[in-house]
């Protein structure tokens, strides 16, 4: 494992790669074991994954774009509780 641990005893950017590289549950079970326990090295990991192509989820939406969803939900949450009443009045209204 030498140049997977630093001197404190955590991930370098090599034992960093390793893990990445490592099937689910095929880590080297002391960068495993380092990594259950440290905080530090479970955020870099996740900051790596997070920062690579892959790990990332896609572009934020735009300010214009959180409008447009947002009306469409409250408009659909609109016709939504305006067929409700209209159903209740169809049903509250005497029948023939």
């Amino acid at each position: 494992m030498t140049g997977l641990l630093d001197a404190r005893g955590c991930l370098t950017a090599a034992g960093l790669d390793a893990m990445e590289a490592a099937a689910a549950g095929q880590a080297p079970p002391e960068l495993a074991r380092h990594l259950s326990e440290c905080q530090r090295c479970q955020d870099r990991l996740l900051a790596r994954a997070r920062d690579t192509p892959g790990g990332k989820r896609g572009p934020r939406p735009t300010p214009r774009q959180l409008v447009l969803r947002t009306t469409l939900v409250l408009g659909i949450i609109l016709a939504a509780m305006a067929a409700l009443m209209a159903t209740l009045l169809w049903l509250r209204s005497p029948q023939q």
